[in-house]
């Protein structure tokens, strides 16, 4: 029986930044052979030092007046098709490289247009949101999506019930409550990000 081949470890040049709370890490890979495979996201995503909530790898333009095709991770090697705030974090960095305050990259959601007017100043235009429970997706068929049958906690007591769900190029779950301060998020999201449910 024979071993998969293994490579040997990479060393790769990386931002770690921040994007109202999501710990992103990007990697310009423009100029450069190295292709990123999830294992390689997961043990990015296991060093302290380098732990992210979204991988930005960019590589080099496939369409023009695009400034990089990106792909994104998640620390558990899957991919996501689109991140707002990863999305302004890397729009910042372009920014700073090329001077110009309008960028725009491609990714599996389709192209995304940063405009840059100060670094807390961000913004990117991420399409038409999606509403239709199979275009979220969902495991089954909800009509009214600004609603569903969902719930954190005990079934007698949920902590959080009911969110609204929307693709705006990765699906989320938006719960509704009057003082956020007044749940204990990092109890009920253990180990994953609550921007990210």
């Amino acid at each position: 029986m024979s071993e998969p081949a293994t490579r040997a470890p990479l060393a790769l040049n990386f931002h770690k930044m921040n994007g109202l709370g999501n710990e992103i890490v990007v990697v310009d890979l423009r100029g450069s052979t190295v292709q990123l495979t999830p294992a390689d996201a997961r043990a990015i995503a296991a060093a302290p030092r380098s732990h992210f909530d979204q991988l930005m790898v960019l590589y080099p333009p496939r369409r023009a007046g695009t400034d990089a095709f990106v792909l994104i991770f998640n620390t558990d090697g899957s991919e996501s098709a689109a991140c707002g705030n990863g999305t302004r974090c890397i729009g910042w960095l372009e920014s700073q490289k090329t001077g110009r305050s309008n960028v725009c990259f491609e990714t599996k959601a389709g192209l995304l247009d940063v405009t840059v007017e100060g670094i807390d100043r961000i913004t990117v235009d991420m399409g038409e949101p999606r509403f239709a429970w199979n275009e979220i997706p969902l495991a089954e068929p909800f009509h009214d999506t600004r609603g569903i049958e969902l719930q954190i906690g005990p079934i007698d007591a949920p902590l959080l019930h009911s969110p609204s769900v929307v693709n705006v190029g990765n699906p989320h779950a938006i719960f509704w409550v009057d003082d956020v301060n007044a749940h204990d998020l990092a109890r009920y999201f253990a180990g994953r990000s609550p921007l990210a449910l």
